[in-house]
């Protein structure tokens, strides 16, 4: 168990982190590629409103900031002019050294023809962002800026981020197996002490509950019964089956992993319906099974035979006088069967079903309820179901409560 909870918390805490780190990174990436392009729009639309030109040093850009000397000779662009019928008049490339007249000619006759005025083009391995707009005369200004540098040093904070993000997360990994160890400890102790407890209390009430029970046998056999033996007889069969299932629990707990195997889970369910069968009848009460023979599933014997056990002892207990019971078992081997018990049950209506699972939850809050019984067999029931992959649902209809557990 100790292994499992330190790998548990390692897996949240590392899941966390990444989580955190992945916003960082996304968060980083996000704001490099909007100052990005609100740069590289910056210095296209004052292009665009320059005719065509870079705007000389001091004269405020589109953007609102100010060019500098050296921005009219850092940047590399080029301009072209069109006329209505989209034949390119002039090219301004004095700008670019990889591109002459007629190939910005040739690019923005291919952008006119394909109808895009605003994107990035790739061409002689440069990366070009462009814009357009349109001229008093009807024709268009297409203002081409090279960015292939500053795409570059955008992908490698792209890349840097990935790689700090990696590197921290696998020095706090590393941080977290040690220490996992020191924050797991104190609620390991805490559990063991309570299932100790569990232990040792069950069996110290072991032996004043049989001497209970050998007095009240002896009194009735020197008196006779009475309603008072027969009263202290029904809490001393309740008080033994109160601490069977609370050593139940407490097994369950401790159990680390539990191994699966093929088990014909139809002849195991139909032996638990033949040993209900007869209590169930007897209450005058109807049952029936409906039970496909032969379905094997990947699961623990014992676990299927507790199981089927609970449920059905819990459909006897609650199912109303003159009711029926009824279990079912069906699917296919290897995946898919469906176990259901279902009684009748007309108090069943506003009932919350999500915490019959709780243990000690009993629906009669006062415990007055002359049903036998403590709250804790769902509960068991609902933990085998997770140690053999298991799901186990309740839903209520017409008056009857039904129980599904589907085995994987």
């Amino acid at each position: 168990m100790l292994n499992r909870l330190r790998a548990q918390f390692v897996a949240a805490a590392t899941l966390a982190l990444l989580l955190a780190l992945a916003m960082i990174t996304v968060i980083g990436y996000y704001m490099a590629s909007q100052t990005f392009e609100a740069q590289i729009n910056m210095i296209i639309d004052s292009v665009l409103h320059n005719g065509g030109q870079m705007p000389h040093s001091g004269i405020m850009s589109a953007g609102g900031m100010e060019i500098t000397p050296e921005q009219q000779f850092e940047t590399r662009f080029f301009s072209t002019i069109t006329d209505k019928a989209g034949v390119v008049r002039t090219a301004n490339t004095e700008s670019v050294y990889s591109i002459d007249a007629q190939e910005a000619a040739e690019i923005t006759h291919t952008l006119i023809m394909s109808a895009d005025h605003e994107g990035q083009i790739v061409y002689d391995n440069s990366i070009f962002y462009f814009k357009s707009m349109v001229m008093p005369g009807g024709g268009r200004m297409f203002v081409f800026v090279d960015c292939t540098s500053r795409v570059w040093i955008l992908r490698q904070v792209q890349h840097y981020l990935l790689v700090v993000s990696l590197i921290i997360m696998l020095f706090f990994s590393i941080i977290l197996i040690f220490l996992s160890k020191h924050v797991v400890n104190p609620f390991i102790r805490n559990s063991e002490k309570q299932k100790q407890f569990i232990t040792n209390a069950s069996h110290e009430l072991k032996t004043p509950l049989a001497v209970i029970s050998a007095n009240t046998e002896m009194t009735e056999v020197l008196s006779g019964k009475n309603k008072w033996t027969e009263s202290t007889m029904r809490q001393v069969q309740r008080m033994n089956a109160l601490v069977s299932e609370l050593v139940t629990l407490s097994k369950l707990d401790e159990k680390d992993e539990v191994v699966l195997s093929n088990v014909n889970a139809s002849e195991i369910v139909e032996e638990q319906a033949e040993s209900f069968s007869q209590v169930v009848l007897s209450q005058g009460k109807e049952f029936s099974k409906e039970i496909e023979p032969d379905i094997t599933i990947k699961a623990e014997k014992r676990g299927v035979q507790e199981l089927a056990s609970i449920l059905l002892d819990n459909a006897a207990k609650y199912c109303d006088d003159g009711g029926k019971v009824t279990i079912s078992f069906s699917g296919k081997s290897g995946r898919g069967a469906k176990l259901t018990v279902t009684n009748t049950y007309a108090a069943g209506a506003g009932v919350d079903y999500r915490r019959f699972f709780e243990r000690f939850y009993r629906e009669d809050e006062s415990h007055n309820s002359k049903k036998s019984g403590f709250g804790i067999g769902l509960s068991i029931a609902q933990e085998i179901c997770k140690r053999l992959n298991a799901k186990i649902q309740v839903s209520y209809k017409n008056g009857d409560i039904t129980f599904a557990i589907m085995f994987k």
